[in-house]
């Protein structure tokens, strides 16, 4: 499966890192992936990632960490407009309140308040 975690400026170090973990434990294959080169999380660590402003088309799982700037993201229209490009995903996952953006783009997925819950939904999917 060709998957990928989103960052993006004011992204939760810990919300990712739990995705990321979840990911790896479970075999998942994925890149990280943001709109622009350069985002940082909330205290302004810079996170390594291929920057994906094209189209986020192809991926079959596509994963939204939560972070302080999801609510700013979730309101900003040509992230939102990329984050669109995901539709055709098998899966588009949330955690926290990464179902912030998830919402803004108007895409239908899954919202995860923790990690527990996503590990058993992906162990059940993937």
């Amino acid at each position: 499966m060709k998957s990928c975690i989103v960052v993006y400026d004011g992204i939760n170090i810990l919300s990712f890192a739990k995705i990321y973990d979840i990911f790896a434990r479970c075999g998942i294959e994925f890149v990280v992936v943001g709109f622009r080169c350069d985002a940082a999380d909330e205290i302004g660590i810079k996170l390594p990632m291929h920057t994906s402003s094209e189209s986020l088309y192809g991926y079959d799982i596509v994963a939204i960490p939560g972070g302080k700037g999801a609510e700013i993201w979730a309101d900003d229209g040509i992230f939102l407009s990329w984050m669109k490009s995901s539709a055709e995903s098998k899966y588009i996952i949330s955690l926290d309140n990464g179902d912030k953006i998830l919402d803004g783009a108007n895409l239908n997925g899954h919202k995860f308040n923790s990690d527990e819950a996503m590990i058993e939904w992906i162990k059940n999917k993937a």
